[in-house]
């Protein structure tokens, strides 16, 4: 079995693993930029076909709602906003990332499913708790968990492991990913967040969804994809047995202040309901970026 270290090195090294394109995330750098206009934003992306292609597609999608046909990007990009637009860069480069097949050890579905409602509702419990509301706070929901994803594309032998003593020894996922691995799927997945280049701010996400405590300059994103991560697995129709951590950190509820088990009851019936409205846009965003 490899260790910690043999790890990162293959991370770094693996041919195949998904670099985030240049242009991508030259756009990903635009949108933070408050400077960016739209035509610049429409120059990068169009000199582009096939990322121009999917941005229309999904801009003139139901997911979106437009009722007019929109044709160029410059109108797909006023009538989306940047932050819609850094969604969807992100999103095809996350799907370019998952190995499409399912097996008993990895359903992707559950996988991407649980992604998108994690981001709707760190997203949603970003704006309850007056948090400003951008990009980032959708994208780091949906990316927290894409390590999960190369452990089981590049990493399947010990990614079996990992899931056969989870089941047969009831012992946690992240205790069983550091009795095989040494090192957990937050870890991985941030080392692929600094290949990818992303904002700091997404990488210590990644990192510490699972003990946000232990994030430095980003505790409160971090806590906020913390606990949108829970209540989604609370949440789900289907379980998400590839991580089952499930349960609210303490430091996170002191900082967002949901200390207080009414309200989170509260907010877990609002999300259902935002979840529930949310299914059918979900599946179709699944099929929009190539699930």
């Amino acid at each position: 079995m490899m260790d910690a270290e043999q790890i990162k090195e293959k991370v770094k090294t693996i041919i195949q693993l998904p670099a985030l394109p240049s242009l991508a995330f030259e756009v990903v750098e635009l949108v933070d930029n408050p400077k960016t206009s739209a035509s610049q934003l429409a120059r990068i992306i169009s000199a582009d076909q096939a990322l121009t292609g999917k941005v229309l597609k999904i801009a003139n999608s139901p997911f979106y709602g437009f009722p007019k046909k929109i044709s160029t990007i410059d109108f797909a990009i006023i009538v989306l906003g940047f932050d819609a637009l850094k969604e969807i860069v992100i999103s095809i480069a996350l799907v370019s990332s998952l190995q499409k097949r399912t097996d008993n050890y990895f359903n992707t579905k559950v996988f991407w499913d649980h992604s998108i409602a994690t981001g709707v509702i760190a997203r949603r419990l970003a704006r309850d708790i007056g948090y400003r509301v951008t990009g980032e706070v959708f994208v780091a929901g949906l990316l927290h968990d894409m390590g999960l994803s190369i452990l089981n594309k590049y990493f399947n032998a010990e990614f079996r492991r990992i899931v056969d003593i989870n089941r047969e020894m009831g012992l946690p996922f992240l205790e069983a990913e550091e009795s095989v691995l040494g090192v957990t799927h937050a870890e991985i997945g941030s080392w692929l967040g600094e290949r990818w280049n992303l904002p700091d701010q997404l990488v210590e996400t990644i990192r510490h969804h699972h003990a946000p405590e232990r994030a430095g300059e980003n505790t409160k994103l971090v806590s906020i994809v913390h606990c949108a991560d829970v209540f989604a697995k609370q949440l789900s129709a289907e379980p998400v047995e590839f991580d089952g951590e499930n349960t609210f950190s303490e430091f996170a509820l002191d900082l967002l202040q949901l200390n207080d088990q009414n309200l989170i009851q509260e907010y877990m019936n609002q999300y259902s309901d935002t979840l529930k409205n949310d299914v059918r846009e979900s599946m179709m965003m699944s099929n929009l970026v190539g699930m």
